[in-house]
């Protein structure tokens, strides 16, 4: 659906919602790939996109490989993904349907979805309350 996030960028997307979509035999349906390279030679570049407040709405119909790819980097995470009215169905039953996979993605099931995402993490701590807990262990 979306691969338009690349990694080596710069700068911030934000407020990006995908709504009342439908899809037949999509290889991955939702898509957010940091570490996305558009063939050739690509470098692995330290920076990438910050990604917020991005929002997948009524996504509904068949994949053919994952339903979900959430794919952050570590040094930009990608925060406030939301996930609302997820209905996404394996074209076949076979071994090579995977399940969502999530790195570095925080954000809110808003419903709950099919299939079960539960790879999302909860809100990303800030950075001072990690300090402030790591703070209090030590006395």
């Amino acid at each position: 659906m979306s691969r338009s996030f690349l990694k080596g960028g710069s700068g911030s997307v934000q407020g990006v919602t995908f709504s009342n979509i439908q899809v037949s035999k999509v290889e991955t349906p939702i898509i957010i790939d940091q570490y996305y390279c558009d063939g050739g030679k690509c470098q692995n570049k330290s920076s990438s996109v910050a990604l917020s407040e991005i929002s997948y709405k009524n996504i509904r119909g068949t994949y053919t490989r994952n339903p979900v790819r959430l794919a952050c980097s570590e040094g930009t995470p990608c925060t406030d993904v939301n996930l609302d009215t997820i209905q996404l169905q394996p074209l076949q039953q076979n071994e090579e349907i995977g399940k969502p996979f999530c790195s570095n993605a925080y954000g809110e099931l808003k419903t709950s979805t099919t299939p079960p995402i539960d790879c999302l993490m909860a809100a990303k701590p800030s950075e001072k309350q990690s300090r402030n807990n790591y703070d209090l262990c030590q006395n």
